[in-house]
């Protein structure tokens, strides 16, 4: 017992040992007695009938009335069980529920063999998931039941769960232990099925608009695409370090380089090796978008529709406002009355020092750097309506198009978040090159892969590029407060 404990459980205490025993009793007795295993191998049919469709076909029954002479087979787990086991409630994979009576004086059939109510009872627990074969009947209470005539277990449950009707409320718990999250909280379920159909709609929406899917590697001997700390590991095989992808960029612009198609997107994991926070995550799901002959201004306008198109598959109106263009340094002005273009780095040092922020660090930042810093502190959170922001300083973004102070990128922004980033793209080598030697980011400086340079002098055709975040963009469309909550099984800190 104490290693059955000990290898399902984080809880090691006697009431868990004296519930896993109990339903340890049942397993045993479900195999000893009636040589049924507890866990069956099935084989893929059509005869189940969702709970939702008996709902829908006689949730106007009249209380009292039953229909006997046809038959249905559900599933789903035990969530509650009442008087002695004669009534359950099965909760199925698509979140319905619907209650299922034992009679007392009727036999059930389990494994071909006739059991009562009381014996029903020897075998089930809450969470068990059984599959049961009835009749409706609406009770004297109005309740829609399935009159049990057959039962059979699919998943004997050997732990208890938590409260299935309140949830698990430990945000930490709910993070690390998903499967019961789910199990229990109908909109952490909501939420992720919302996940997957954003993604879905989203490669609906690109492949529709001609756009071609790739692949790249998340695994390079060298890291491109952001100014973040990469994961390092080490290659076995190569004998030589590897670095996990902070972003697929280079590699996509050598496919569009090459002339694979004119327009090009992935969807996949990146990953940055820095702090947690609400809006960071080390691991997060990005879809970046290339297309030749195009500008930010042709982003811009590709990020609004992919957008509204997502709000739409997730069923939100979220995104209901038309979307605001404004220039880094005019929203600063508006927003602090602060024109950046009058004030050098050590003017925007002290003006960074008296809103609150630590400037240690930032004594030999750019000017750019520190433009964006003071964005960050005092406008971003403040951009809560749907907003672009162009023309970020150079220095800050090497990789895209500029002039001589500001570059032709922009951020996009929904409920003081950073949701997506754009630009038309830098395709000068000579001027890139110069930017990398100049550039004061340090790991943006660290970046010299020599086959995109070499792409790059092949000539790469007029290019804007688009990067949006996943996890992120789901937050914003769902009012979501954490990135966490979004991602199916967040990064946590490991627990003995």
């Amino acid at each position: 017992m104490d290693a059955i404990v000990d290898e399902f459980t984080f809880e090691a205490n006697g009431s868990m040992q004296r519930q896993i025993s109990s339903r340890l009793s049942k397993l045993r007795f479900l195999e000893d007695n009636i040589q049924a295993n507890p866990y069956p191998e099935v084989s893929a049919g059509n005869d189940m009938t969702p709970i939702s469709h008996i709902l829908d076909k006689h949730g106007d029954m009249c209380s009292g009335d039953e229909i006997t002479s046809v038959r249905y087979r559900v599933y789903g787990r035990i969530i509650s069980i009442r008087f002695d086991g004669q009534f359950v409630v099965l909760r199925d994979s698509r979140g319905e529920s619907i209650q299922v009576m034992f009679k007392r004086k009727a036999d059930i059939t389990v494994s071909n063999k006739a059991l009562s109510t009381e014996k029903i009872n020897q075998i089930l627990d809450i969470g068990d998931i059984i599959t049961v074969e009835g009749y409706v009947k609406k009770t004297n209470t109005g309740e829609l039941t399935l009159v049990a005539q057959a039962m059979a277990v699919g998943a004997k449950c050997l732990l208890p769960l938590p409260d299935l009707f309140h949830g698990l409320k430990d945000v930490s718990t709910r993070l690390r232990m998903r499967h019961l999250d789910i199990m229990t909280n109908p909109e952490t379920r909501q939420l992720l099925l919302q996940r997957s159909k954003m993604v879905w709609r989203l490669r609906q929406f690109l492949h529709d608009k001609g756009f071609i899917e790739v692949e790249t590697p998340i695994l390079h001997y060298g890291y491109s695409g952001a100014n973040a700390k990469p994961f390092e590991t080490m290659s076995k095989a190569l004998g030589e370090k590897l670095y996990m992808r902070i972003a697929p960029e280079f590699f996509l612009k050598r496919l569009v380089t090459g002339g694979l198609a004119d327009k090009i997107f992935e969807i996949g994991k990146c990953f940055r090796n820095e702090g947690t926070s609400t809006y960071h995550s080390p691991e997060f799901t990005m879809v970046e978008i290339y297309q030749q002959f195009a500008d930010a201004n042709d982003m811009m306008r590709l990020t609004e529709d992919i957008v509204t198109s997502l709000a739409e598959a997730v069923g939100t109106n979220t995104v209901q406002r038309d979307w605001t263009t404004k220039s880094m340094r005019d929203l600063i002005k508006e927003h602090t009355e602060i024109d950046v273009e009058q004030h050098d780095t050590e003017q925007l040092i002290d003006i960074l020092a008296k809103s609150g922020v630590d400037v240690t660090d930032w004594r030999d930042a750019s000017w750019g750097e520190l433009v964006c810093e003071l964005f960050k502190s005092r406008v971003e959170e403040k951009l809560v309506n749907p907003t672009h922001v162009t023309d970020l300083p150079r220095d800050v973004a090497p990789l895209a198009d500029s002039g001589s102070r500001y570059s032709r990128v922009f951020e996009s922004y929904i409920g003081g978040m950073e949701v997506a980033h754009g630009c038309t793209e830098e395709c000068n080598p000579l001027e890139l090159m110069q930017k990398l030697n100049q550039c004061k980011l340090q790991e943006l400086a660290k970046m010299r892969d020599k086959e995109f340079m070499n792409a790059l002098a092949h000539g790469m055709p007029p290019t804007a590029g688009l990067g949006i975040g996943m996890d992120r963009l789901l937050m914003a469309l769902t009012a979501t407060a954490s990135i966490k909550s979004t991602q199916t099984f967040p990064l946590l800190k490991s627990v003995d």
